[in-house]
């Protein structure tokens, strides 16, 4: 072998050795920037955990305050509820002692001898027979006498029937 080509086999040697010197620098660099953008990476996500963390405990807050929010929701449906078949059995109970009471009042009215009924006009329509005027029927009289000194203004004896005002 010739000295020139001893000495282009060292070259090509020197050279393919700083060519590898050369990628080996350049990986090593690259993997180092790459390290480095990941401990960066990881530093904000460690930073955004705290915030994820804070949003999820918000999240979980607020569901809890809508089941909360929701199981009051449906106790007072429910306490509604009752309340207007209480309020429905009241009702029907008043009805019932409302007709009681007219009952009362059409067989106090038709025991009364000096009232008369017009029958078919309303329950309640009650005159006075003009001819049996006594105290129970006029401003007068000791039946509508109070001890206060006025008198009364009830046309229908001591015990003036009190207006209906339900609308059943």
């Amino acid at each position: 072998m010739d000295t020139m080509t001893i000495i282009w086999i060292i070259v090509a040697i020197v050279v393919v050795l700083a060519v590898a010197a050369m990628l080996i620098a350049a990986s090593r660099k690259r993997n180092e920037r790459r390290h480095q953008e990941a401990d960066s990476i990881r530093a904000k996500a460690q930073e955004q955990t705290s915030v994820v963390e804070k949003r999820e405990a918000l999240a979980e807050e607020t569901a809890a305050n809508a089941r909360k929010a929701q199981a009051e929701a449906e106790a007072k449906a429910a306490e509604a509820k009752r309340l207007q078949v209480d309020a429905q059995t009241h009702q029907n109970t008043a009805t019932t002692s409302r007709d009681d009471l007219k009952q009362e009042w059409k067989r106090a009215d038709e025991l009364d001898p000096q009232v008369k009924t017009t029958g078919a006009a309303s329950n309640d329509a009650r005159t006075t027979d003009p001819r049996a005027a006594d105290a129970r029927t006029t401003d007068v009289g000791p039946a509508n006498a109070r001890t206060d000194g006025t008198s009364s203004t009830n046309t229908h004896g001591a015990h003036a029937k009190p207006t209906d005002t339900s609308s059943t």
